[in-house]
């Protein structure tokens, strides 16, 4: 997955997030429902590296435009806005993109040059007042404190546990060695 971006990082560990921990939890899962019906549980195996390649395995019949999720297609991308904040555009089907370019007073979406000189044209606050209630599919960047208020995530109170600091009771709970 990293093969497009490299050698750039995502901001996100996806292997361990997506393929690991998230893959984890649907495997237990289908296990313990194993056990509650047959009585007998089941071997769990994780791997993140599958996992990751999965995410990106459909990819291997070919893509209608080279990079198409990467930066490949115009209106698939992130771009400034005048005030130097950033509006994401995810007009991939035709039409978010016919409305998205009537918005703009664009012939099309399809010419990143001019999407970009165009969002570039105004304040992230302006475009998200513009799209109020459109169907564009389009959204902004916000930082992490933003994207907190909006979505009203308060981290829990206290600190987070040490490493290892409940392995002994899970393992005493688990009935583990």
């Amino acid at each position: 997955m990293l093969a497009d971006t490299a050698p750039g990082l995502p901001p996100v560990q996806i292997a361990d997030l997506g393929s690991g921990a998230l893959a984890a939890v649907g495997e237990i899962l289908a296990a313990l429902l194993e056990r509650e019906r047959s009585g007998r549980g089941r071997h769990v195996v994780i791997s993140m590296t599958h996992g990751a390649h999965r995410f990106a395995a459909h990819r291997l019949a070919g893509e209608p435009a080279p990079r198409l999720l990467t930066g490949g297609l115009a209106r698939y991308r992130t771009y400034e806005t005048g005030d130097g904040r950033y509006l994401t555009v995810a007009a991939l089907e035709p039409k978010f993109a016919r409305r998205l370019a009537e918005l703009l007073d664009l012939p099309g979406v399809d010419d990143g040059e001019a999407l970009a000189a165009r969002i570039s044209s105004k304040t992230l606050a302006e475009w998200l007042e513009l799209f109020e209630g459109e169907d564009v599919a389009v959204g902004p960047v916000w930082t992490l404190e933003e994207a907190a208020r909006d979505f009203a995530y308060e981290p829990p109170p206290g600190r987070p546990p040490a490493l290892g600091e409940h392995t002994a009771a899970w393992r005493d709970y688990l009935g583990a060695d």
